[in-house]
């Protein structure tokens, strides 16, 4: 499909001004471009479609004026202005996979009754253009700066940032950055995020009856669906347990079908010890209590996700993402699974990101806050305190900021990702407002 194409099927509402019809069109031509991570090729480490969807963004942003660059596909920008740069914008053009339970193709846009569907609109596609749209305001009516505006666009995101990590490496670090990656008005604080690998002891009755088990594409989502084929009393049989998807930072929004098949599972198998405990441990959403990781601090409770499931040469392995308030230490929450499950299960950190707590009497907070104050006249929102996992905690002085508006379900990771139209449509205005407030902030 060609991007003629994908612009005559948005069905506009007749409220859009032609600014909002001109970035919806830009979207819409993301949108359509699968950019999951994917086997990694020259000049696109992850994967085809990612690259893709690099090479749009650089190719819009230079067709709007914009000066633009490329870290060898791990991430690009756009910028403006000359000098050492003050602002920088990180978002996203990676997005997790489709699942299933769509109302409308996930990689087309859709616009119908003042909202748009598609995976990324809301999870970082839709945010990313919004940016790129205040950038190239600012360079259209040559806005006098103190430095430079970057708009880093990263291809890793949702597989541990390995993007950005290249990028502060091997480029140029912003004095001050936020990410349109979370919600408004402004995200002080953000739980520290562990993915752990856990194998289970083989067990010589589940290795001979269990065939398959198959649940979950990414530990950062609440899993669907899950599926087992085992020997039983009858032969072999199917067994499926559904669920409803979320993002791991909110499991509660979700239901996790994981979870369900495990106790299914060792009552089939009563002397598997590992899976039996396995169940036990991660039935439902109470998991930190019996690891004793139930305290709280500022950036709320911990949380845990077992996201996939997998056998293979007769033993599980389950993955979970756990979110971890910043009382505890990625070896706190280690040294818990290893005293609750049994010996024998092997357990790997396959990604750690630390917890970021920001001032919220800062500058930095402070100056977003009134920004957004200003623009929406919200003045009872206050600074936010997620398990959510943004760029903000990979480079030195970033802070997530928007782009869900208070009050607002986007979907987001779940079937049917939309975002308002007219919540995209004064989107670019607040982003516009505070590179121009970050600027003179920090940039004397």
């Amino acid at each position: 499909m060609n991007k003629v194409d994908i612009i005559a099927r948005i069905k506009y509402n007749k409220s859009m001004n032609y600014d909002t019809k001109r970035m919806t069109q830009d979207l819409a031509a993301l949108v359509a471009v699968p950019s999951v991570a994917s086997a990694p090729l020259p000049g696109a480490p992850f994967g085809a479609e990612n690259r893709r969807a690099l090479d749009l963004f650089l190719s819009r942003a230079r067709e709007m004026g914009l000066n633009t660059g490329d870290d060898d596909g791990y991430a690009g920008w756009a910028e403006y202005g000359d000098g050492r740069i003050t602002v920088g914008i990180l978002a996203h053009l990676d997005v997790v996979p489709a699942g299933n339970g769509w109302t409308s193709p996930p990689f087309s846009l859709d616009v119908r009754g003042g909202t748009m569907y598609g995976r990324g609109v809301s999870d970082d596609k839709g945010p990313l253009i919004a940016s790129l749209y205040a950038l190239a305001r600012l360079a259209k009516e040559k806005h006098p700066l103190h430095g430079r505006i970057r708009l880093i666009a990263g291809c890793n995101e949702e597989e541990g940032s390995a993007c950005i990590k290249h990028y502060a490496s091997h480029c140029e670090i912003p004095l001050v950055s936020f990410t349109p990656d979370s919600d408004f008005p402004v995200t002080a604080s953000e739980k520290g995020i562990l993915h752990v690998s856990i194998t289970l002891p083989r067990c010589a009755e589940t290795a001979e009856k269990l065939i398959s088990l198959d649940g979950g594409s990414r530990p950062n989502i609440v899993p669907a669906i899950c599926r087992a084929i085992v020997n039983g009393e009858r032969g072999r049989e199917t067994l499926e347990t559904n669920g409803k998807a979320a993002h791991a930072s909110v499991p509660e929004r979700g239901v996790n079908a994981i979870s369900a098949m495990l106790p299914r599972l060792a009552a089939m198998f009563p002397s598997d010890e590992g899976l039996g405990r396995a169940a036990e441990l991660f039935r439902d959403l109470s998991v930190p209590e019996r690891l004793g990781l139930n305290g709280r601090d500022v950036t709320g409770s911990t949380t845990v996700n077992i996201g996939m499931c997998a056998l293979s040469g007769g033993r599980i392995t389950l993955t979970a993402d756990m979110r971890l308030c910043a009382i505890y230490s990625e070896e706190d929450a280690m040294r818990a699974l290893g005293k609750v499950l049994p010996e024998g299960t092997d357990i790997t950190v396959l990604h750690y990101a630390p917890p970021l707590v920001h001032d919220e009497n800062g500058i930095l907070v402070n100056t977003l806050m009134k920004v957004y104050r200003d623009c929406t006249g919200d003045f009872g929102s206050v600074p936010l305190h997620i398990g959510g996992g943004t760029y903000a905690k990979e480079l030195p002085g970033c802070i997530a900021f928007g782009a869900v508006f208070p009050g607002r379900d986007t979907r987001m990771h779940d079937a049917d990702e939309c975002y308002p139209v007219s919540d995209f449509a004064r989107l670019s205005e607040i982003f516009y407002r505070a590179i121009i407030a970050l600027d003179e902030a920090f940039g004397k």
